[in-house]
């Protein structure tokens, strides 16, 4: 999702909270009013039949759906407008005779099963009479009525939120600009070093080579052992050349263009033997026993290249920086969705504080630079986008047996 996408969404959700609490906070206001109003006309109704003898005197003058019900202190009832008086129950307990009988008067807000609809009591005892007259009347908040007298406020909410809404797009859009600016900067900055980088690294084969053709251009009289020797050299670094072109050629392809990388079912097993047989005879050289435990069908949707230059330079690594007789140990194992391989070699590991930069192109710690001097510092940084591509992770730490470890994840998919 984009930036411009998460913000407009973030909008959104706080928008919809916003109108959902002032719906919240207008309604209890409402509900407040209603009862308060209502409230008090009660209190006046039952005022003006507290001084009448007889009620029906004053039906006329009251409300058409107000109920009277009249009580001793006992809470008897000896009249109700609408039932008659000797077949109700003792009131007494209701919460609004409760409160009259403490503060003088009391309400409550309650469903009514004998009007079938809520209603709002109000209770007010009349201690020289002694008797309590209670009224009520139907209680009802109605979203409906409360949003008929206010759509002009409304209608001004909405303008509001608008002028905000076009405001916020509009920073947005500034700022999705700003970063875009600086995401085309940081670019520029890491394709001039990289291209720095890349010139610093061809110039030392380029003049080395050139060094040596030099010596046998300009001294024909050279001793054959020399001669040899120098092209022997020269042989070497085109090798290191070839290899470095190789290297930045696959990494810029990764990055910029991983949609040219071809998927099919690679069986890793087979990948790892084909690069131990690549390296046998290094292997060999440099007393590196390999403990291979990829012994089953490990299947996945994959680039072959990659797959195969993932451990190709695990592997050339562990035979350049490990040291001599040293283990190799690659295993792994099958979880829901991916492959988790573990590769790891009992050599010299690296410094703590080199480990969070292995990965990084054209690095190279203290360890390699004092073992050789021929590696690129790209050899984990296409492992690290390897496994990237196929929607895996990867990390490196040093073994406490010595050696250094990685542990890598790589996507399955649809092998069938």
């Amino acid at each position: 999702m984009s930036y411009k996408k998460k913000l407009i969404l973030i909008f959104a959700v706080v928008f919809s909270f916003c109108s959902a609490a002032m719906i919240a906070i207008e309604y209890q206001t409402e509900y407040h009013y209603k009862r308060s109003l209502l409230q008090s006309n009660l209190e006046v109704y039952a005022d003006m039949i507290a001084k009448q003898d007889s009620v029906s005197q004053m039906l006329s003058l009251l409300p058409e759906k107000l109920r009277i019900t009249i009580l001793d202190i006992t809470g008897t009832v000896y009249y109700d407008s609408y039932s008659a008086a000797s077949t109700m129950e003792n009131h007494f307990s209701r919460p609004e005779i409760q409160s009259c009988m403490e503060k003088k008067d009391g309400y409550c807000i309650r469903y009514s099963e004998t009007a079938g609809q809520k209603y709002l009591y109000y209770a007010k005892k009349y201690a020289a009479q002694k008797r309590i007259i209670r009224v009520a009347l139907p209680f009802e908040v109605s979203m409906k009525d409360y949003f008929r007298p206010d759509w002009f406020l409304w209608l001004e909410i909405a303008l509001f939120f608008c002028s905000i809404f076009l405001l916020f797009i509009l920073l947005s859009n500034r700022y999705s600009r700003k970063i875009a600016l600086k995401e085309e900067e940081n670019q520029r900055t890491l394709k001039h070093q990289m291209t720095s980088n890349i010139a610093h690294e061809l110039r030392t084969p380029v003049s080395s080579i050139r060094g040596y053709l030099e010596t046998l251009v300009n001294n024909p009289q050279i001793n054959s052992e020399k001669r040899e020797l120098f092209l022997e050299r020269s042989y070497l670094q085109t090798i290191r050349l070839s290899d470095l072109i190789r290297d930045i050629a696959m990494i810029t392809k990764i990055e910029e263009s991983p949609e040219l990388f071809p998927i099919e079912t690679i069986d890793m097993k087979i990948v790892v033997e084909e690069v131990l047989d690549e390296f046998k005879e290094a292997l060999t050289q440099h007393q590196i026993e390999v403990e291979n435990e990829i012994t089953q069908n490990a299947a996945l949707q994959g680039n072959y290249p990659l797959l195969y230059a993932l451990i190709r330079n695990l592997v050339e690594n562990s035979i350049k920086y490990s040291g001599k007789s040293t283990t190799i140990h690659i295993a792994c194992a099958k979880k829901k969705t991916h492959w988790q391989f573990t590769y790891y070699d009992t050599g010299l590991g690296t410094r703590e504080e080199d480990l969070p930069h292995i990965f990084e192109r054209f690095y190279r710690s203290s360890q390699q630079t004092a073992a050789t001097n021929d590696g690129s510092g790209l050899g984990l940084s296409i492992v690290r986008n390897a496994v990237v591509f196929h929607h895996g992770e990867i990390t490196a730490q040093n073994r406490k047996e010595g050696g250094l470890i990685f542990v890598f994840t790589l996507e399955i998919g649809q092998t069938a």
